[in-house]
């Protein structure tokens, strides 16, 4: 599979939220942040769906192999930068 990149940047005045399925983590971006996926993306079809939740809420989920996916906050790393769903089942 070829390796696949979207980078989702809040361009709001206010901080916005992405969950990445089907983990239970989301991150928190403020104005101006970015986050980064790159993950190997199926040859044929989307490579990823997201839904907004609300207008400041979206939920994406990757197609494809992402056992080794590489999530980016700002052009490095996302580690202590994402939270876990309370109530996840």
């Amino acid at each position: 599979m070829p390796k696949t990149q979207q980078t989702f940047k809040n361009d709001k005045s206010a901080p916005i939220y992405v969950s990445i399925e089907p983990w239970p983590e989301c991150f928190e971006l403020e104005p101006g942040d970015t986050l980064t996926l790159i993950w190997d993306a199926p040859d044929v079809g989307d490579a990823a769906e997201v839904n907004f939740t609300n207008e400041r809420e979206l939920q994406v989920c990757p197609n494809g192999d992402i056992s080794d996916i590489v999530i980016l906050f700002n052009g490095g790393s996302s580690e202590g930068r994402s939270w876990k769903f309370k109530h996840y089942l």
